[in-house]
């Protein structure tokens, strides 16, 4: 039998955060991922906010992690090519290559102390005497492991919160990725990410183009319907803009995901347990980030259990403290991203089309590239709330919108 404190298990950026969150202050932790090498496959497309990873201390990453530390806007396509762009004054956003980022945070933690079990499936979790024993596959170290707490971070399709009554990320509500890196792209700008909010080509979500230099890029989608590479190979050949820019590119590497944009679950702590980053569905609805959200979550969860320890609470009276502070940190912002993106898949391609022409004058942009936060998008959406100028439009479709819920 191995005993830690604390066992967590899986081994992306919200459990490697909370791992070394709790170990910097000194807890005994043991962390398990069932992959034999951390960062794979990689999944995301990488676009962190520079105010995030400063949130998290991960402001000075290693040169070899960022492929673009230049971005400083977004250009936003409507389904006919009209485009708006909202413009930072200072880069607001990395991107990295979340393969590398994700062996950094691993040695983050094993430096503070974290013990890391790879090829170590968590098959079942059991409490026994006010602690968790966990059983683990065949081709683990050991069998089994007991801990007093457990921090549960499977992923967008979590196994075990289930088993110690917690709820998990409602899978109707996970949109497909499907992404390629691609070369020899023309007409892209290093400073610009390029969204496409068009239902035809990803239904439920949107397209998007993350530039890495000048003719190299990230080039994917997300969708409710599958395959999602098959909208993606549509996306590349038929949309009006973006074709011409892929016409000669050259695929390099694809790579496939999932995203829960449910918003959060309703329980996310109990006896013995947390729940953090994508299996507490802390992700972003509109974007389907979640690397910042998640990690300071599993930052709050790191800390709580740390104490937890220090005072032997284990009770869910005493982990509820996590559930109060992330929420009191993140809950507001992930409400209004969800109504904003239900609201944004249930407007027609006519209505986007009036939205676009709306908003796309220089007051309104003003507005949006003063107010708008890669991560905490809340201060934009009640500010575009506030616009005169839209009021006429917004009840129309709000209606609408009410109407369905």
């Amino acid at each position: 039998m191995n005993i830690s404190e604390l066992a967590v298990i899986g081994g992306g950026p919200a459990g490697l955060i909370s791992a070394r969150s709790a170990a910097v202050e000194g807890c005994d932790v043991t962390l398990f991922d069932s992959g034999k090498e951390i960062g794979l496959p990689e999944h995301c497309a990488g676009l962190l906010s520079v105010q995030g990873l400063t949130d998290l201390s991960l402001q000075n990453l290693p040169r070899e992690i960022i492929q673009n530390d230049a971005i400083r806007g977004a250009i936003i396509y409507s389904p006919s090519g009209k485009s708006i762009t909202v413009e930072k004054r200072q880069p607001t956003a990395y991107v990295v290559n979340r393969s590398k980022l994700d062996h950094y945070l691993y040695n983050l933690a094993i430096d503070s102390g974290v013990k890391v079990q790879l090829s170590s499936r968590v098959l079942n979790l059991e409490r026994d005497n006010n602690s968790i024993l966990l059983k683990l596959g065949k081709r683990s170290e050991f069998r089994h492991h007991q801990s007093n707490i457990v921090i549960l971070a499977e992923g967008r399709f979590p196994k075990l919160n289930q088993q110690l009554g917690l709820p998990s990320p409602k899978k109707e509500k996970i949109v497909f990725s499907s992404m390629y890196i691609m070369q020899n792209i023309k007409d892209i700008n290093v400073k610009f990410v390029e969204l496409y909010q068009d239902q035809r080509f990803a239904p439920g979500f949107f397209s998007w183009i993350i530039p890495i230099d000048d003719k190299t890029a990230k080039v994917g989608l997300a969708s409710t319907e599958v395959p999602a590479s098959t909208y993606l190979n549509n996306f590349i050949q038929k949309h009006p803009v973006a074709k011409l820019k892929l016409k000669n590119a050259e695929i390099v590497r694809r790579t496939n995901g999932a995203i829960p944009l449910g918003s959060f679950i309703k329980k996310t702590h109990t006896d013995n347990a947390l729940v953090v980053g994508d299996a507490a569905g802390q992700t972003k609805p509109t974007t389907g980030g979640g690397v910042i959200f998640g990690g300071i979550a599993a930052q709050i969860a790191g800390k709580i259990v740390n104490d937890a320890i220090k005072q032997s609470r284990y009770d869910k009276r005493f982990l509820a403290q996590y559930s109060k502070q992330w929420k009191k940190e993140l809950k507001f912002d992930l409400l209004t991203m969800k109504m904003a993106r239900n609201y944004l898949n249930g407007l027609s391609e006519k209505e986007i089309e009036r939205l676009f022409k709306l908003i796309n004058i220089p007051r309104i942009t003003k507005i949006i590239s003063n107010k708008g936060d890669v991560d905490y998008q809340r201060k934009v959406i009640f500010s575009m709330l506030l616009e005169p100028r839209v009021w006429p439009f917004f009840l129309k479709t709000g209606i609408k919108f009410l109407l369905k819920l």
